[in-house]
C-alpha cells in the first residue's frame, strides 16, 4: 500500500468553511462589506487590541504598518535575518538598508542581548524602527525588548505572521500591542488560520488605525475631519499613492468560520509538537526549540536543527530522501543577508544565524496531521540520518 504524501504545511477546510464562503458570495457586497468588519472585530477582541484592519496579504499588512508609522529615509530599521523578505521589504523599496541582529538559536528569534547595544547608538536624525519576528509562533519577550529602548520616539512593528494565538512570556496575547505600535498577521494557507491569502494589522492608536485604512484603499480619503476640502456626497481625495489592498467578504467569511476552530487548531499543533519532542528527544546532534514556551505558543512550524555534518550528509540530501519517502519539508529561512538584494551584509557578523541556516529543517505540522504521522516522519528522518 502506498503511503500518502505528508506536506510540511496544509490548510484545513471543512464543510462549514465552504458554506460560509458560499453564503458570502451571495451577498450584495462581496468586498469591503460588513463581514470584513466583523472579522476585524473578532481578531481585535481576541488579541485584546482596540483596532484591526484586514489586508489582502500578510505582505501588504506589513507594508501598511510602515506607511502608517510614516517611515522616512532617515529612519533605521532593525530586524532579524531569519524571516521572509516582506518583513523588511518596504524599507528596501524606499532605499533604506535594514540592519540585522544575530539569532538566539533556542528560539529562532533575534537575540535581545545583541539588540540592546544597537539601540544605544545615538541618532542625529530619524527614528529606530524595530521589527521583531515571532518566529514559528514563539513569542519574543516584548517587555524585555521594551526595556532596551532608549529613544522615546522608537517605533515597534511586530511581525506576527506566525503567531496568532501565542502569548508573550508576560502573559499578554500577541497582537495586543502591549509593547508595540502595530502588529501584523498573515492568513496564508500554511498558517494556523487561513483566508486563502490575507493579513491583518492590530493597533491601539486611532491615528495609526486611520492611516492603515488609508493605505488599504489607494490612499483615498472620504471622511471628515481628514479631508482638505469640505465633505460632500461622492467627494473624495487621493492623499497618497498606495495601492488596492482590500479584503474580500468571502475571505472574511472563511476567516470567521476558521476562527471558530482557532483554539482547536492551536491545541492540535501543541499536541503534535509534544509528540515530536517525545520521538526526537534522544536523537544525537538534533535539537528542537526551547520547550519553555510550549504552553503559551501557537506553533506555526516544527523546526529541527540537525548537525548534518556529524552524520556525513547535508540538508538537501536529507530533504530529497524524505521527499522520496512521501514526506515534505522546508527551510525557514535562507538568511535575508544571503540574498543578492542584501549582499552588502557580512555573513561573518551573524555566526548563530549561519549555524542555524546550515542545520534548520521544517518538518510537517498542520491540523489534519495525526500523531501516527509524526511517528512516521520521525522514524524516516532518524533512519535516513543513521544510514548516512
Amino acid at each position: 500500500m502506498s503511503l500518502s504524501f505528508l506536506p510540511y504545511a496544509k490548510q484545513s477546510i471543512n464543510a462549514n468553511d465552504l458554506k460560509a464562503v458560499s453564503h458570502a458570495l451571495q451577498q450584495e457586497l462581496i468586498t469591503r462589506g460588513p463581514i470584513v468588519a466583523q472579522f476585524e472585530k473578532s481578531i481585535a477582541d481576541y488579541c485584546g487590541a482596540e483596532y484591526a484592519v484586514a489586508f489582502n496579504s500578510g505582505t501588504s499588512a506589513l507594508m501598511a504598518c510602515y506607511f502608517a508609522a510614516e517611515l522616512s529615509p532617515f529612519d533605521r530599521v532593525i530586524s532579524t535575518p531569519n524571516s521572509f523578505i516582506a518583513t523588511v521589504g518596504m524599507p528596501i523599496q524606499q532605499g533604506i538598508l535594514p540592519q540585522f541582529v544575530d539569532l538566539d538559536r533556542s528560539t529562532g528569534n533575534l537575540n535581545l542581548d545583541q539588540l540592546a547595544p544597537v539601540l544605544k547608538t545615538p541618532l542625529s536624525r530619524g527614528r529606530f524602527f524595530i521589527v521583531p519576528v515571532h518566529f514559528a509562533g514563539l513569542a519574543m519577550d516584548m517587555a524585555l525588548l521594551d526595556h532596551h529602548i532608549h529613544h522615546p520616539d522608537t517605533i515597534v512593528i511586530e511581525d506576527a505572521a506566525h503567531a496568532l494565538g501565542s502569548f508573550y512570556p508576560t502573559g499578554e496575547k500577541v497582537g495586543s500591542c502591549a509593547y508595540s505600535q502595530l502588529t501584523a498577521f498573515s492568513f496564508h494557507p500554511a498558517k494556523t488560520l487561513t483566508t486563502g491569502e490575507g493579513g491583518m494589522v492590530t493597533t491601539n492608536d486611532p491615528h495609526l488605525y486611520h492611516r492603515l485604512q488609508l493605505f488599504r484603499d489607494n490612499g483615498i480619503e472620504r471622511q471628515a475631519p481628514y479631508l482638505k476640502q469640505p465633505a460632500a456626497l461622492g467627494y473624495y481625495e487621493v492623499q497618497a499613492v498606495t495601492g488596492n489592498f482590500n479584503f474580500t467578504s468571502f475571505q472574511a467569511a472563511l476567516g470567521l468560520s476558521q476562527f471558530k476552530r482557532l483554539e482547536q487548531f492551536i491545541a492540535k499543533r501543541r499536541l503534535l509538537m509534544k509528540r515530536y519532542r517525545q520521538q526526537l528527544k534522544d536523537v544525537r546532534h538534533l535539537s528542537l526549540f526551547t520547550p519553555v514556551q510550549d504552553d503559551f505558543t501557537a506553533f506555526h512550524l516544527c523546526v529541527a536543527q540537525i548537525d548534518f555534518a556529524s552524520y556525513h550528509t547535508t540538508r538537501p540530501i536529507v530533504m530529497e530522501k524524505l521527499k522520496n519517502r512521501q514526506i515534505g519539508t522546508q527551510m525557514h529561512y535562507i538568511p535575508l543577508y544571503r540574498h543578492p538584494l542584501l549582499a552588502y551584509q557580512e555573513w561573518s557578523r551573524y555566526p548563530e544565524a549561519e549555524i542555524y541556516h546550515e542545520q534548520a529543517i521544517s518538518l510537517p505540522l498542520y491540523y489534519n496531521l495525526e500523531e501516527t504521522d509524526v511517528d512516521r516522519v520521525c522514524h524516516e528522518l532518524v533512519s535516513i540520518l543513521q544510514e548516512s
